[in-house]
């Protein structure tokens, strides 16, 4: 498990995604051609895999199943199960293992969300499919390193993050004036924040500006000049180099696709 919590996620697109009344599906599963999530509101199962690892997942839980794996499903009590199936744009390999969700009525939403979006099929559907995705996983690492890092040190970085949430767009964020917030040093501020979140800081500031850039350019109101300072950026030459690394297009091309797509 701690490998797919520790992993940085490059998800190349969604294959499907469904959901489950009653014990349905198939009951075997050879070769899985992809990776998949799938959250259990209610009832249990058990998976039994070829190298024979037993898994049960019930409710509140999200069981992960590697891309590849042979595996038997046995529905021990009837209820809904939702799940994504999904490609990475890296070859990995992952052990499956189940996780107990802290905030089960959040994850049950966002599959939600994202079964809606993908039935429609409306303009970006796939990107919005992705980000829904992205946050399950987000939540997951979160509450995996959370569950080993003492609430002292959560709290300790608290004031910072909800800053960073507030003003990503219209100040300038530095991890000097960030770790001053808490008291400590840069240094530790780095370490405390990429065992919560999973990435560093720049990077989870980065991601939030992308992504607030995204949706200013799927709106079709707003230019990449404008997209690119109502996120954050004073620079265009750093937005446009983020931004292709982040979606591999540059924003004109990205706002030019979706516009085609509405």
């Amino acid at each position: 498990m701690k490998k797919f919590m520790d992993y940085d996620f490059d998800i190349k697109k969604i294959v499907f995604v469904y959901h489950m009344d009653g014990g349905d599906g198939e009951t075997v599963h050879k070769n899985r051609k992809n990776h998949g999530l799938a959250f259990f509101a209610d009832g249990k199962s058990e998976y039994i895999f070829s190298d024979g690892t037993k898994i049960v997942a019930g409710s509140g839980e999200v069981i992960y199943l590697p891309k590849g794996s042979t595996y038997r499903v046995s529905t021990t009590v009837p209820g809904k199960c939702r799940a994504v199936n999904f490609e990475l744009s890296s070859e990995v390999d992952f052990l499956p293992f189940s996780k107990t969700m802290k905030n089960p009525g959040a994850v049950m939403e966002s599959f939600q969300r994202m079964k809606n979006v993908w039935e429609y099929k409306k303009s970006g559907y796939m990107a919005r499919c992705k980000s829904e995705l992205f946050s399950l996983i987000y939540t997951m690492q979160k509450e995996f390193h959370l569950d080993y890092l003492p609430k002292s040190k959560v709290d300790l970085i608290g004031d910072a993050v909800d800053y960073i949430h507030k003003n990503y767009c219209s100040n300038p964020l530095s991890i000097s004036d960030l770790s001053k917030m808490c008291r400590i040093s840069p240094e530790y501020f780095r370490k405390i924040f990429k065992t919560l979140y999973g990435v560093s800081p720049i990077t989870y500031i980065n991601t939030l500006k992308i992504t607030r850039a995204k949706e200013l350019l799927e709106s079709g109101m707003y230019t990449a000049t404008e997209s690119a300072f109502l996120s954050g950026y004073n620079d265009l030459s750093v937005f446009s180099r983020e931004f292709k690394k982040s979606t591999g297009l540059c924003p004109s091309e990205y706002a030019k696709k979706n516009n085609q797509l509405q």
